[in-house]
C-alpha cells in the first residue's frame, strides 16, 4: 500500500504573471552634494534607524541637508503635503519601517 498518492503533490516553485520593471535611472554616482529625506512609518524605531541612518551617510559623504519626516500613521500613505515637501526638498529619499 503506497503512502502517498503521487497525483496530490504540488510543485511548491509557483508561477507569476508580474511584469518585470527597469530600476528609475540614477542621477546621481555619488551622495556627496546631496539633500537627503528621510521618511518614517511612525512604528517604533523606525525614525531612530533611519536617523543612524542618516548619521552614517553623513560621515561618509558630504551630504548637504537631511530632512526627517514621518508618515502619522503606518498603515496608510504619507499624505500628499509630506510627500511634496520632500520632494521638494530632497534629491534623494530612504524610506523605512521599524518595529
Amino acid at each position: 500500500m503506497a503512502l502517498l498518492h503521487t497525483e496530490a503533490i504540488m510543485s511548491p516553485e509557483g508561477t507569476s504573471h508580474a511584469k518585470q520593471h527597469r530600476l528609475a535611472p540614477r542621477r546621481f554616482t555619488s551622495l556627496d552634494g546631496v539633500r537627503l529625506g528621510l521618511l518614517g512609518n511612525s512604528k517604533l524605531n523606525a525614525d531612530a534607524v533611519l536617523l543612524a541612518i542618516g548619521d552614517l551617510l553623513k560621515e561618509r559623504f558630504a551630504i548637504e541637508s537631511v530632512m526627517m519626516r514621518s508618515k502619522p500613521t503606518f498603515s496608510k500613505p504619507a499624505p500628499d503635503e509630506v510627500v511634496d515637501e520632500l520632494v521638494e526638498n530632497a534629491d534623494v529619499i530612504v524610506t523605512g519601517v521599524g518595529d
